[in-house]
C-alpha cells in the first residue's frame, strides 16, 4: 500500500508561483507608495516655501527693503550646473531672472523652514507672484509630464 506524505510536486510548484505573486505585488505597491510619498512631501515642501515666501514678501513691502528676501538671483547663477540646466528648459522668462530667488539649504532653514532642498536641486521662487519652482521637476501621478511649478 502506498500512501503519499506532504505536497505533491505540482501542489509545491503552485505554492511557490502563489507566494512569488504575493512578493512581486507587495513589492510593487511598497515602491509605489514610497513614490507618491515623495511626491507629496515635495508638494507640502512647495508650500510651505509659499507660504513663508508670502510672509517675507509683505515684510518687505511695510519695511520698504528688500533685503528681507532670501535666497540668490537666478541672474547671479546663471553658471551653476543646476540653474542652467533649469533655465535651459526654458520654463520661466529668462528676461526676468533677477525676480526669482534660488533658494540654498541655508536660505530654507533662515526661514525658519525645516525643509533641504531635494538632490542636485533648489527651490526657486518668484516673491511677486509668490510663485514656486522646483529645479529638477516632479511627476505627478499617473503622468508622463513633468511638472516645475506648484499649481
Amino acid at each position: 500500500m502506498n500512501t503519499e506524505k506532504g505536497m505533491g510536486i505540482i501542489a509545491i510548484i503552485i505554492a511557490v508561483l502563489v507566494i512569488a505573486g504575493i512578493a512581486i505585488f507587495a513589492y510593487n505597491f511598497i515602491v509605489n507608495t514610497a513614490d507618491e510619498q515623495k511626491l507629496e512631501d515635495i508638494r507640502a515642501n512647495m508650500l510651505l516655501i509659499q507660504g513663508k515666501c508670502k510672509i517675507l514678501q509683505e515684510t518687505t513691502k511695510v519695511n520698504n527693503n528688500q533685503d528681507g528676501l532670501k535666497g540668490r538671483k537666478l541672474s547671479e547663477m546663471q553658471e551653476d550646473s543646476i540653474v542652467s540646466e533649469f533655465l535651459n528648459k526654458n520654463i520661466i522668462d529668462s528676461s526676468k531672472l533677477d525676480k526669482y530667488y534660488a533658494l540654498s539649504n541655508e536660505d530654507l532653514s533662515a526661514m525658519e523652514l525645516d525643509i533641504k532642498n531635494e538632490e542636485d536641486s533648489y527651490y526657486v521662487v518668484n516673491y511677486e507672484e509668490n510663485a514656486v519652482y522646483i529645479t529638477k521637476g516632479y511627476n505627478a501621478k499617473d503622468s508622463e509630464e513633468v511638472f516645475y511649478k506648484l499649481d
